[in-house]
């Protein structure tokens, strides 16, 4: 996998294929701050640095076509790597899309809905393996600086104008489990009765709203041929919406329809988003690593083009994630020494090796 060039960071169609803020939103935990030993004079040698950086992580686990993106350089990226206090190497963020949910028992006569039992099942399925929900904003963070979070973390997403939705199916579990979720809000066509109804689940401390267009309909999906006024309508809408009846920039942009273009991403960009979402299941997100598939590739803006798995398969796929986790673990826990000895080698006359 190749290095990112170096570049300034910016501003603070679906595949439903299985691979192995708030002001009130409280985190579901409190970051802790671990400290990293570094090799010490009796320890064996590294290997000798060379020019090139040490290689980056990759695996099998994810799908042919699908291959992880950096974003940072290589000084950057060790730098923030090892820094203590920082997330440790493997830490995982798994993002879920969910649309609608239907009482158990009840027919499901499309493919984006999930039972009442299988949501449950699965957020059951999620706390047991260990992971805990974070807010886009600590998304951001970590992706940009590898602020901690938990070693596995989970973004919850519930896609369009699903008030009714995430207060009677979700908000139960998320008091269970004391985590949060993400709204991915359609902010120009409700009332101020609707707006209210979302200052009301805001106001419990478990929900936060983001960006998922102004009008999100079949004339405003973002193709080749989307006028210009539609795009900026779509895109920067919202920020205006939110801001309104919320008080809030939203930091993320949810594709409608899972659909973007190059354009549609650097007017994302140029209106201040720093993360965008589409409806690709890719694999699970780590720091400078992003599994994208080619269409995501072509973008070449890893952190705007952000997988989601589908909330549909989503009890399996977190099955998955942690075994691409624990195989990164491994992977950085071999690479350490080389690493720390490349960044002395390559970078410390810049900035200070931070275990130092």
């Amino acid at each position: 996998m190749p290095w990112a060039t170096p570049t300034a960071l910016a501003p603070p169609a679906s595949d439903r294929t299985v691979t192995p803020t708030l002001a009130l939103l409280r985190p579901s935990v409190t970051p802790s701050s671990s400290s990293t030993a570094i090799p010490t004079a009796s320890s064996p040698l590294p290997p000798l640095p060379t020019a090139t950086p040490p290689p980056v992580f990759e695996t099998r686990l994810l799908l042919p076509g699908v291959t992880p993106q950096t974003y940072l350089e290589a000084c950057t990226y060790l730098r923030l790597r090892w820094a203590p206090g920082n997330a440790a190497p493997g830490t995982i963020v798994v993002p879920f899309m969910y649309h609608s949910v239907r009482q158990s028992g009840r027919p499901i006569r499309d493919n984006i809905t999930v039972s009442a039992d299988y949501l449950a099942a699965t957020l059951k399925h999620a706390h047991d393996l260990g992971f805990q929900t974070i807010t886009t904003a600590q998304l951001a963070d970590f992706l940009h600086h590898n602020a901690y979070i938990p070693p596995r973390s989970l973004l919850i997403i519930v896609d369009d104008r699903s008030q009714g939705t995430v207060r009677t199916h979700f908000l139960p579990l998320l008091e269970t489990y004391d985590w949060t979720l993400t709204m991915a809000y359609i902010t120009g066509v409700g009332d101020e009765r609707e707006w209210q109804a979302i200052r009301d689940l805001v106001a419990t401390g478990r929900v936060e709203v983001q960006a998922h267009g102004f009008l999100h309909n079949a004339e405003t999906y973002f193709t080749e041929t989307t006028p210009e006024e539609i795009l900026h309508q779509e895109i920067e809408g919202p920020i205006a919406a939110l801001a309104t009846h919320l008080g809030v920039r939203p930091r993320a942009f949810i594709w409608p329809g899972g659909n973007f273009t190059a354009r549609a991403v650097q007017i994302a960009r140029q209106a201040g988003y720093e993360l965008g979402f589409t409806a690709y299941a890719r694999g699970p997100l780590m720091f400078n690593w992003i599994p994208l598939g080619a269409p995501e590739q072509a973008m070449r803006d890893p952190l705007m083009v952000l997988p989601r798995y589908w909330g549909t398969t989503a009890y399996v796929n977190l099955d998955a994630a942690v075994a691409i986790a624990e195989a990164a673990q491994a992977f950085a826990a071999a690479q350490r020494a080389q690493e720390l000895a490349w960044y002395r080698q390559h970078c410390a006359a810049a900035n200070a090796l931070p275990m130092e």
